[in-house]
């Protein structure tokens, strides 16, 4: 970092949470900052030295740097400085931030989520396709629009989910957000599915965990913000589904199994509707090979449901 000899004497440092793994649309969030004074960094000679900020949630941060002092050309502080148009993004889109933020955290007026919705649609609109920003820019105008959905006070879901779809397409698997992409369109079709249960969107967040499931084991960040609990949502809507016999339903119903490893509180759920679909198709065709699966399965079912089990009853009943 080369800083100007004549700018002011004190040098703000601040630690900031990115919303982004890799590059960070915006400044991020301040989570701390400190205020070392340009002597102060100049009195160490050549050597490194630590500064230490204050804590943050009960971690003591520190940096080691190490300054110099440099005489640059002025072509070359010209090349230090951002584009007018990049600065603009930036700033539009931490005013954005602020305001989601201000709802998020404090105050519930649909006022901050309608200026959050503006400030990143402006951004979107500088941000075009070949921009290496435009990812960001498209998840962070679809989640400010899909908290409006939440709240009843935006109706079009469409736009928000092809949204979240746009910066998945961009983010194919290896990129640093690739899995928080996924785990976003799932959030969004869960959401929307809790208020228009419609089996194609169903269909889709199911396919879409199986994808996500493997890129987040046990322990890391995705799990503990709701990971686990966005599958079993979809396992649940999955499970409530009419059955269908036929050879697409089938497939749904053995995915879904796939998602209930052994010890899976939806397990029991998963194999005796995966069974029930099975001998349904086989009074439909006739095929040995449904029936003995289905049987196979729903002596599973009832394994795994011991006495006072809650599915004991519905389980025990369609195996009868």
């Amino acid at each position: 970092m080369t800083l100007s000899f004549y700018e002011s004497p004190a040098l703000s440092m601040e630690i900031r949470a990115s919303f982004e793994l890799d590059r960070t649309l915006g400044n991020g969030e301040i989570i701390g900052r400190l205020q070392p004074s340009r002597d102060e960094l100049l009195d160490h000679g050549d050597e490194p030295f630590e500064l230490s900020f204050p804590p943050v949630r009960g971690v003591n941060p520190s940096l080691t740097l190490k300054a110099t002092v440099v005489h640059a050309s002025d072509n070359q502080d010209g090349a230090l400085l951002d584009s007018l148009v990049d600065r603009e993004i930036a700033r539009e889109t931490d005013a954005g931030h602020v305001q989601f933020s201000r709802y998020i955290r404090h105050e519930k007026g649909v006022s901050h989520l309608n200026g959050a919705v503006e400030r990143f649609q402006l951004v979107l609109d500088r941000c075009p396709v070949d921009h290496p920003d435009h990812a960001a820019a498209l998840t962070n105008l679809a989640w400010a629009r899909l908290q409006c959905y939440i709240q009843s006070d935006l109706q079009d879901i469409d736009t928000t989910t092809s949204l979240f779809r746009e910066a998945l397409a961009l983010r194919l698997q290896g990129h640093h957000n690739h899995t928080l992409s996924l785990f976003h369109l799932i959030f969004a079709l869960n959401r929307r599915c809790s208020k228009e249960r419609i089996a194609v969107f169903i269909h889709e967040s199911l396919q879409l965990c199986c994808k996500l499931l493997p890129l987040c084991p046990e322990g890391t960040y995705l799990r503990s913000i709701g990971v686990d609990s966005a599958v079993d949502y979809v396992i649940v809507e999955c499970n409530d589904l009419p059955i269908d016999a036929s050879d697409e339903g089938i497939y749904l119903r053995r995915v879904v199994l796939e998602l209930c490893p052994l010890g899976q509180k939806y397990r029991p759920g998963a194999l005796d509707k995966l069974s029930w679909a099975l001998v349904t198709r086989f009074s439909q065709r006739g095929s040995f090979d449904d029936l003995d699966e289905s049987i196979q399965l729903g002596h599973e079912a009832i394994s795994l449901c011991p006495e006072g089990h809650s599915d004991r009853g519905n389980v025990c009943l369609h195996h009868l």
